[in-house]
């Protein structure tokens, strides 16, 4: 084996850390000094009543939607480190027709440093840069050397794959390791931002694979890994594609729509209250008083490509609740001309992903190919007290 070669990428570190405790911003309201908002939030309704009329009014709303959710739910997104890039040597497995290299991401600010660790495999047989799936591997530890073969399945799509562990990122439940060591008390965010902010990191190393055409990222996870992938791309606009599988609470399904046994805030801010924002238990009694909800972390992601697939058996996500929250973001896309870029895909399931469904998805945004008659059907009834407000005409 020949030595590993080394790529520095020096990334610029953003000017000044958000942070809650930022003095040139006013802090935020506690819960008990908001309003009741009883459906979910009017995206088209700026914070001081009026209204969103353009597509350059709709920039600002963004913008302050963003800052809602980072002041009150997630915490704020933390700037980019310097960044080194070690590139092992890249080997072929004939067999499965898949190349694959190891990355090692040496993250600095200061005198503090973290490593990332990153399997990519793209198909050996490409003849061009190909799109890239970045999907962490569900563990809680350092990740197992994947085979090729684990990766064939999107391979043989055409899609590379980039494997990695977003407790590198952020130990999962805890605010010590990963980006707390690098940053200390100079942020404020949860896991899920952090993972998120890992995410953005391994697009960055992307950035210099040549095999790898990294504008056309489509970021993915399951469960709380799919909360983070939708944070993820709802706070990156070089996200091309989104795809939160079963991401229930803090991810696709709403807090203030609960139709069964789903996941309420009080769940998740009580079973894993490092996840978000630390003030953000104070809505567990005041669910209406949030500003945002889920709806408008996806409609962030707008006009980019967005995917919600979600399994009717899975209650505890809370599959009705996301066809809401999918209505009401899709007034986002049709506002602004993408509708035809965000989709759901319902499957009798429980708690289970579908490589299938990105796949065929990926390949709609991607090469154009149709889509079968399942993506884009409801299970559910339309839930008319979910939001009275539309897209402005």
């Amino acid at each position: 084996m020949r030595p590993a070669r080394v790529f520095a990428l020096l990334l610029v570190a953003a000017v000044g850390l958000c942070s809650a405790a930022d003095g040139d911003k006013p802090k935020p309201k506690p819960a008990g000094e908001l309003p009741e908002i009883k459906e979910l939030p009017n995206p088209f309704t700026f914070g001081d009543g009026t209204a969103v009329r353009t597509k350059e009014d709709w920039a600002k709303r963004r913008d302050e939607i963003k800052n809602l959710c980072q002041d009150y739910e997630y915490g704020h997104l933390p700037p980019k480190p310097k960044m080194t890039v070690t590139r092992g040597d890249a080997s072929t497995d004939e067999a499965a027709k898949v190349t694959m290299q190891q990355l090692t991401l040496k993250l600095e600010h200061e005198t503090n440093a973290i490593t990332m660790r990153v399997t990519v495999a793209w198909p050996s047989e490409a003849k061009a840069a190909v799109p890239v799936l970045l999907q962490p591997s569900f563990s809680f530890g350092p990740p197992k050397a994947p085979s090729a073969k684990s990766f064939a399945t999107f391979t043989k799509r055409g899609i590379a794959v980039a494997q990695f562990s977003l407790t590198d990122a952020a130990p999962d439940n805890k605010r010590t390791g990963g980006v707390y060591k690098l940053y200390g008390d100079k942020i404020d965010c949860g896991n899920l931002m952090a993972w998120g902010w890992g995410f953005h990191r391994v697009l960055d190393a992307l950035e210099g694979v040549k095999e790898i055409d990294a504008k056309k990222a489509i970021v993915t996870g399951h469960s709380r890994y799919g909360k983070a992938a939708l944070v993820a791309g709802a706070f990156d606009e070089r996200i091309a594609l989104t795809v939160p599988s079963h991401s229930g609470a803090g991810g696709s399904a709403p807090y203030r729509l609960i139709y069964a046994k789903n996941e309420e805030l009080k769940n998740i801010s009580g079973a894993f209250p490092n996840w978000s924002h630390p003030d953000f238990k104070q809505f567990n009694d005041k669910v209406a008083r949030l500003p945002v909800d889920q709806h408008l972390l996806m409609a962030l992601v707008a006009p980019r490509a967005l995917l919600q697939p979600e399994g009717t058996q899975d209650t505890w996500t809370n599959p009705e609740g996301v066809q809401q929250t999918f209505a009401a973001a899709k007034q986002v896309y049709e506002f602004l001309g993408a509708a035809d870029r965000i989709n759901i895909r319902y499957r009798p399931v429980g708690h289970i992903p579908s490589n299938d469904d990105l796949l065929d998805y990926a390949d709609f945004v991607f090469n154009k190919k149709p889509l079968s008659e399942a993506f884009g059907k409801f299970e559910y009834k339309e839930d008319k007290k979910a939001f009275s407000w539309g897209a402005p005409k």
